[in-house]
């Protein structure tokens, strides 16, 4: 599989809700980093639970991929997100309302395999959307 196709696959699992089959593109020793998160996330297992974590937050997360960029072993993929907040997210209650950002994911593939996620989203837009931070103020 190649790394375009393989990215792919890593977003139709996030977008279908399978976090068996997200896990199984994963490299065993995968890291996942995101400055929304308190450390980085090591190995499958820890990985699927993320992203069930997301779920429980956002039961209907959904990833528009506005593009796809891939240059030797990394992809680069630009993305909007949508959903409501249903559940706990990071520690912030469920407030019922609705969610739009935009962020990128960079992923550097082995032998098909994800072995290092970085995402990079707009988590101020989404506590802004939730009503947990200040609205914007600059005209």
């Amino acid at each position: 599989m190649d790394n375009l196709r393989a990215n792919q696959a890593i977003f139709d699992a996030w977008n279908n809700h399978e976090v068996e089959r997200f896990v199984s593109v994963l490299d065993e020793s995968v890291v996942w980093e995101s400055d929304t998160l308190p450390a980085p996330v090591k190995g499958r297992e820890a990985a699927g639970a993320t992203l069930q974590g997301y779920y429980q937050g956002f039961p209907d997360l959904d990833f528009e991929v506005q593009r796809a960029l891939a240059s030797g072993d990394f992809v680069a993929t630009q993305w909007r997100s949508s959903g409501t907040n249903r559940g706990n997210l990071l520690g912030i209650a469920a407030t019922g309302r609705r969610s739009t950002v935009h962020g990128c994911t960079v992923i550097e593939f082995k032998n098909g395999k994800a072995l290092h996620i970085w995402d990079y989203w707009d988590f101020g837009t989404t506590l802004r959307n939730l009503g947990v931070w200040p609205p914007d103020t600059m005209p």
